[in-house]
């Protein structure tokens, strides 16, 4: 019932604009607590400003044993192209991410998996409130967005290179001093767990 489920999951994945998707066992997710600390040194333009970075986010060793609750799960990408991931239009790509991951989610929620968890790519705050502060940090009240923002795999610990290179799918280091023209092709991954 679960792969089969998982096979729809795949569907709508692509549907929704992922360029594929896979069926993982939540068994190859690496999650080691120094991929937080890449958070930090160079510092990522989201650390510290939002409710679901760090040193906000769950940590990794909390994301471990929620994670005990999972056996399956769907990891989809979509294809970028590294100039634009190298200019401010990456965050339309970023936002393609949260919302796939969005639809996923809800779908396996409403098919009663009932714990289902989507974690996105990249921050949340230069996505959805570039201007602003993140609500949920001034005044402890809710998200500004919160059926759309998520917790990145990054944020969390998962090796999302790792996890990438584990499913056979192509990956090239992108830094801001990248030549964009030098590096094959982007993407931008997100992950549903589903239970």
């Amino acid at each position: 019932m679960v792969s089969s489920f998982l096979d729809e999951l795949k569907k709508n994945a692509l549907s929704f604009g992922a360029a594929d998707a896979k069926t993982i066992s939540t068994n190859i997710i690496s999650i080691q607590d120094e991929i937080i600390e890449l958070c930090q040194e160079p510092l990522c333009e989201g650390y510290g400003t939002s409710i679901y970075c760090p040193p906000h986010a769950m940590k990794p060793g909390e994301f471990r044993e929620e994670i005990r609750q999972y056996q399956n799960a769907l990891l989809f990408k979509t294809d970028v192209d590294p100039e634009i991931l190298l200019s401010e239009r990456r965050y339309e790509s970023f936002r393609l991410i949260y919302e796939i991951t969005t639809q996923l989610e809800t779908t396996s929620l409403d098919a009663g998996y009932s714990i289902s968890k989507g974690l996105a790519a990249g921050s949340c705050k230069p996505v959805f409130c570039m201007d602003y502060e993140c609500q949920a940090l001034i005044d402890g009240t809710s998200c500004r967005y919160p059926s759309l923002a998520r917790p990145s795999m990054e944020a969390l610990g998962i090796n999302v290179f790792k996890l990438i290179e584990d499913v056979g799918w192509e990956i090239h280091p992108l830094t801001s001093e990248s030549d964009p023209a030098s590096v094959p092709g982007g993407l931008l991954t997100g992950l549903v767990l589903v239970a």
